[in-house]
């Protein structure tokens, strides 16, 4: 089974997971390069992702945010879900 895990590679070509690897046994891989710019809220720790999350959570726009309506939400994934088909 393939699985898709996010590394970081530094400017030394040095290979850093953002995401724990499965353990148990030795594993072939292939890393395929992006040409995109690494993001910001991310570095070579791991760490990065809570604060880019608690910054969302605690925006004015997240917190003054009414709730949005359970039947409402319920329509829209189930039309996500049927629009796969499309």
């Amino acid at each position: 089974m393939l699985q898709t895990i996010e590394v970081e590679v530094d400017e030394q070509g040095q290979i850093h997971p953002l995401e724990p690897l499965p353990s148990g046994r030795s594993r072939r891989a292939l890393l395929t390069l992006l040409d995109t710019p690494l993001s910001p809220a991310t570095n070579r720790s791991g760490r990065g992702s809570f604060e880019a999350i608690r910054a969302v959570l605690e925006s004015p726009e997240f917190a003054d945010a009414p709730p949005g309506d359970a039947d409402d939400m319920e329509l829209a994934i189930e039309e996500n879900r049927n629009g796969w088909d499309d």
